[in-house]
């Protein structure tokens, strides 16, 4: 089993003592052993070339086997994607489909879609994916994609920002890391996929930032962040 620390010390969710931020940018929620990830852009990299630009593949699978390493790592019971599992239709090709379905008979668990705004350009999504535009675990836990679409008391999980944070490290130079963003009552993952790119964070200053260090997540200082 994957030995991760707890959330409780770092942020206030009493009612959560089974949150896990895991260093592999995701989620883990005990109660349930549930995995979430977000953005996860399958296809990305088939889009860039449809429109003529020489990226190389490879993405979809590296992506694919990570994200199954993680739920066996992780003895995960239900495996739930924050939105953008796939990033456009010209994207899915046979070979992605292909992939996805290998991947999913491995998985051997249920998969929860929560559709993104790339997803929903997708005609027909794989029934296997139980898409919906949110998933509630329990009464005070929602999955939803967007987080300006939280809305309510309870805690929500995102994804769609792609968060990254600027860390200078030197006068002229700086570190940009994907980052986990705990605003209001939101949680906002890191992109997940290896070819999604990010967006720096503009600071509120009740945001609490928290960064993957080796094995370990740990909340980043204030004064860290530029």
């Amino acid at each position: 089993m994957i030995a991760v620390p707890p959330l409780i010390p770092m942020l206030p969710f009493l009612l959560y003592p089974s949150l896990r931020l895991l260093p592999e940018g995701a989620l883990w929620i005990d109660d349930g052993k549930v995995l979430v990830v977000a953005d996860v852009h399958l296809g990305k990299a088939a889009t860039f070339r449809a429109f003529g630009l020489p990226v190389p593949e490879g993405d979809n699978a590296r992506d694919l086997q990570r994200l199954l390493e993680l739920v066996r790592k992780c003895r995960a019971a239900h495996l739930v994607i924050a939105g953008d599992l796939f990033h456009a239709p010209s994207g899915i090709n046979p070979e992605l489909q292909s992939a996805l379905a290998d991947f999913i008979a491995a998985l051997g668990i249920p998969v929860s879609l929560v559709v993104g705004n790339h997803d929903a350009k997708i005609v027909n999504l794989p029934n296997e994916l139980n898409s919906a535009p949110h998933l509630d675990l329990g009464e005070n836990l929602r999955i939803i994609h967007d987080p300006g679409h939280a809305s309510g008391e309870r805690l929500h999980i995102s994804g769609h920002w792609h968060p990254r944070v600027r860390i200078p490290d030197g006068r002229r130079t700086s570190l940009r890391l994907p980052c986990f963003l705990f605003r209001n009552n939101t949680l906002v993952l890191p992109a997940f996929g290896s070819f999604t790119g990010g967006a720096i964070l503009s600071r509120e200053s009740d945001d609490r930032i928290f960064v993957a260090l080796h094995d370990k997540v740990i909340e980043l200082p204030a004064a860290l962040v530029s």
